[in-house]
């Protein structure tokens, strides 16, 4: 069986890789001419948790994870307010979590690719056609592909989406009036007096992180809903003017979600935020992407026929969307949490981690953050 996976990020390499230990050939192609190297720090539990363990990629995802010992909330002062020890956040998902950055877990991915994974860099998928038994497409190379199954794991402005069910304006909604920007930066008085620690600041609909990444770097992540990301960061205070000056490479992104109904049309098929994103409010976006990759190619592992396929593409969509609209619903919920719109929203989440210095408290606010960063 030979799959053709149009989009090399977390869902796509993690469902190439799970097919081709199935026996399934597998093209990737990517329109980025190499992997990217800029992204979010992300909490990485839940589903994709357990999902990497089974695939055996634990291992080295921990040897790219960052270790971080406390979250702090400060103020445009820099004034700490609130401390939460990371030890506490483990210990409410029962030490399986660890944060790490994007381009690290796609690393991971790619390194652990097996024989029988094609990457093709610099491609896209120009045409397809399904024909009832395979499904012929064109890239973009001008090389013509006949495959038993063609998989849209290609983000939120899916090329596939695109061109099977149509155009980005009638399935990506915006969860809320705010743009997500990521840095990687280099200044090595901050990270040495971030310490380890990450420093967590939040405003009216406005959120920033920021990160030590080893001896020299940090990462920032920005809500923000205006444009001029650099200089709304610098209007933040004192944590915001130190990040802004070293930060370099940035990420910029949409806080929207996918709804797309339904995922396959014949032999095409969906993944990942190309039909479930469920927003960096909601998060766990990489964790649901290894474990949707999974089930997906679970219901796949035993087709030799072209009617096995489109069954276990309906098994997949059946149920694995009900995970999926279960957290595109919290998703948009969590906006008061990420970047509050109003003073009462603002100050409720001020006194909930001003509570976490009480006795027995850190550890329900801990179950509540649910990780560090918040960009899962």
């Amino acid at each position: 069986m030979h799959a053709i996976v149009s989009g090399a990020g977390v869902a796509g390499l993690a469902l190439a890789g799970r097919l081709a230990l199935d026996g399934w050939s597998v093209d990737v192609v990517e329109r980025a001419r190499a992997p990217r190297a800029s992204g979010y720090l992300i909490d990485f539990f839940g589903p994709g948790f357990d999902a990497a363990e089974r695939l055996g990629l634990l291992p080295a995802l921990r040897a790219r994870a960052e270790a971080f010992d406390e979250l702090r909330s400060v103020d445009a002062s820099g004034r700490v307010r609130a401390r939460l020890p990371i030890s506490l956040v483990e210990q409410a998902v029962a030490g399986r979590y660890m944060t790490i950055l994007r381009p690290q877990i796609v690393d991971a991915l790619q390194a652990a690719l097996p024989e029988g994974v094609r990457m093709r860099w610099g491609t896209q998928v120009e045409t397809a056609h399904d024909d009832g038994v395979h499904v012929h497409v064109l890239l973009s190379d001008g090389e013509r592909v006949e495959a038993d199954l063609l998989v849209g794991a290609d983000g939120v402005g899916s090329r596939v989406r695109q061109l099977v069910w149509g155009p980005p304006e009638r399935f990506v909604r915006p969860v809320a009036d705010l743009i997500a920007v990521a840095w990687i930066g280099e200044d090595a008085g901050l990270s040495a007096d971030l310490d380890g620690r990450v420093a967590m600041q939040l405003e009216l609909d406005r959120q920033l992180v920021v990160a030590p990444l080893g001896e020299t770097g940090f990462a920032v992540l920005r809500g923000v809903g205006a444009a001029g990301a650099r200089r709304a960061i610098s209007e933040l205070g004192v944590l915001g003017r130190r990040a802004v000056r070293g930060v370099r490479d940035p990420y910029i992104d949409d806080v929207a979600q996918t709804v797309v109904e339904p995922w396959v049309r014949g032999r095409v098929v969906l993944l990942g935020d190309a039909c479930a994103a469920v927003s960096l409010l909601a998060g766990q976006g990489a964790s649901l992407a290894i474990a949707g990759a999974e089930r997906l190619a679970e219901e796949l592992a035993f087709a030799r026929h072209p009617s096995d396929v489109t069954a276990g593409l309906a098994a997949y969509e059946r149920d694995w969307r009900p995970v999926i609209e279960r957290e595109q619903a919290r998703g948009r919920r969590a906006q008061a949490t990420f970047a509050p719109h109003t003073r009462l929203e603002l100050e409720a989440q001020r006194a909930v981690w001003r509570a976490a210095a009480l006795p027995g408290v850190a550890q329900l606010v801990a179950r509540a953050a649910g990780g560090v960063t918040k960009a899962r």
